[in-house]
């Protein structure tokens, strides 16, 4: 397990992804092609559950970010 804090909003989070990525907090969040294409081009690194969902919920409404 590796301690992160999410580039977006500053919070700390367990990444599981060396561990088992089934039990980490991003499995389970299906993100759309436009969300996947902003996250990889304006994050270098994993972002918390809920931004994930946040950044989702937004490209799922065609509002901006």
């Amino acid at each position: 397990m590796t301690q992160k804090h999410c580039p977006r909003c500053g919070q700390p989070f367990a990444c599981l992804h060396d561990d088992d990525i089934r039990l980490c907090q991003c499995a389970g969040i299906r993100l759309s092609a436009g969300a996947r294409a902003y996250i990889s081009s304006s994050y270098s690194d994993c972002l918390c559950r809920n931004c994930l969902m946040n950044i989702e919920k937004h490209f799922q409404q065609n509002t901006l970010i």
